[in-house]
């Protein structure tokens, strides 16, 4: 009993679903990184501007005296600090502390921290006192004053945040369609390559799978194979040279056989004809039932070699009227009678010779199981095309089924039901034709043998020039 092979789905699927979640999965962490990489950048472009800002105050701010901060911003500068409720803003402390000169609203320092002496401001994170919003800012104490001030700059998060969102909603909007078509591009490059690449292994498949019986002499092509597939290709093709061989031989013996054994026989029926007719009698019989071996054998040499020659044609009406004439003689001295339905003249691809030798012997196992008196009929349809041969007989069971076409099969042990290759014969000459074979149960009792051919029947034009 076969087991069904698990569902493994298909290479091409699971190939093209990998690398495009291998390209979800990079498109994921380059984009990872260059939102590290913007964000970093934004913060140094935050930072910058800050210090350029808090190095703006330090350039118009002047010391006179030696005590008294003079600040005189230009006014487009000025103007950005004079905003109330907005940022920047910024605060000029004396050495204590004390706010000498702010932006509006602001009187106490912007940061609580000390900065470090020196030309380079120092940057801050801290919290509005009244809003309690995120803000960033740089302190600066300049040397160059001639008196220990510390000038602060502070911008609210809100600024960066804002910035950031304007430059990702425009590189979005700017290159995330140019993104999508390169992904399906990709993709789309990466399913045809794919197809390309293992067509040759599908087309390797569908050769593997006409080979038959009667095509053994076929190869798998090898000219278009990628090296990958290559070796396993070259081993079916050996394997394929194993199997023809042990074919030829058994066919070479079953001849051989066969032929070697008819003289055997015919010196056998010589010596029957000088014993006592009584007891030549009985062995005559035997006798007449090895010669049918003999030729059956012969005959499934015969067909295990069969090739439907290109371009042969075959009426099955004619196949089965020859069938019937050839057999009603012994199934009117059987006292059973035989039938012929159907249409005039169905053409199919096919040796007529061949058909005739299925037909009949699909007859004489009819014949066989048909009691006396009862009919046996040969029916032939055009739509399929098809051979029915429908008998009177027991019936066959759903076990005997599984075995009614092996070699040497019979239901009962004895000579007289033959030697069991009759329906061999018949299923080797069907496969030839690319026919199936089908039983079924007729209705009021017997079996159904049918015989159907791939395709229409041939059109008449088609008959005429054949």
């Amino acid at each position: 009993m076969t087991q069904e092979s698990p569902d493994r789905g298909s290479l091409l699927a699971a190939v093209f679903w990998r690398v495009g979640l291998t390209m979800l999965l990079a498109i994921g962490l380059v984009s990872g990184l260059l939102l590290y990489e913007f964000t970093d950048h934004i913060d140094n472009m935050r930072d910058r501007s800050l210090k350029g800002q808090a190095m703006d105050i330090v350039r118009h701010l002047t010391v006179s005296d030696g005590q008294t901060v003079n600040l005189d911003l230009p006014p487009s500068l000025a103007a950005a600090y004079q905003i109330p409720d907005d940022m920047p803003r910024f605060a000029i402390l004396d050495e204590s502390g004390k706010v000498l000169a702010a932006s509006p609203n602001v009187s106490e320092p912007l940061w609580n921290g000390i900065a470090a002496k020196g030309p380079l401001p120092q940057t801050f994170e801290t919290h509005d006192p009244e809003s309690g919003d995120l803000v960033y800012g740089v302190s600066l104490r300049p040397e160059e004053l001639g008196r220990s001030i510390t000038i602060q700059v502070t911008q609210n998060a809100s600024h960066h945040d804002v910035l950031a969102d304007t430059l990702l909603d425009e590189a979005v909007d700017e290159y995330l369609w140019v993104i999508v078509l390169i992904f399906a591009a990709i993709l789309a490059v990466t399913y045809v390559t794919l197809r390309s690449a293992l067509a040759p292994l599908s087309e390797a498949s569908a050769q593997a799978a006409a080979i038959g019986p009667s095509s053994l002499e076929r190869r798998l092509r090898t000219d278009r194979l990628p090296r990958e597939i290559l070796p396993l290709v070259t081993a079916v093709n050996s394997a394929l040279d194993r199997v023809e061989k042990g074919f030829q031989v058994q066919r070479r013996f079953t001849a051989d056989a066969a032929h070697e054994m008819r003289t055997p026989i015919a010196l056998l029926r010589t010596h029957l004809e000088n014993l006592d007719p009584t007891r030549a009698a009985a062995l005559r019989e035997d006798l007449n039932q090895l010669e049918r071996v003999v030729a059956q054998l012969l005959k499934l040499a015969q067909v295990d070699a069969l090739v439907v020659p290109e371009g042969s044609r075959a009426d099955l009406c004619e196949v089965a009227t020859n069938a019937a004439a050839f057999l009603g003689p012994k199934a009117v001295a059987a006292g059973k009678s035989l039938a012929l339905e159907g249409n005039d003249r169905v053409t199919v691809a096919g040796d007529p010779d061949a058909l005739e030798v299925a037909i009949r012997n699909l007859v004489e196992n009819a014949l066989v199981q048909t009691p006396t008196e009862e009919e046996v009929v040969i029916r032939i349809t055009e739509d399929p095309p098809c051979i029915q041969i429908l008998d009177r007989g027991p019936g066959i069971s759903d076990d005997d089924r599984e075995h009614l076409f092996d070699r040497f099969w019979r239901k009962e042990r004895n000579l007289d039901t033959g030697a069991g290759l009759g329906l061999s014969i018949v299923s080797r000459i069907a496969a030839a034709h690319g026919a199936t074979l089908d039983i079924d149960r007729r209705p009021g009792g017997g079996t159904v043998f049918a015989m159907t051919f791939p395709g229409p029947a041939m059109p008449e034009s088609t008959r005429a020039d054949a």
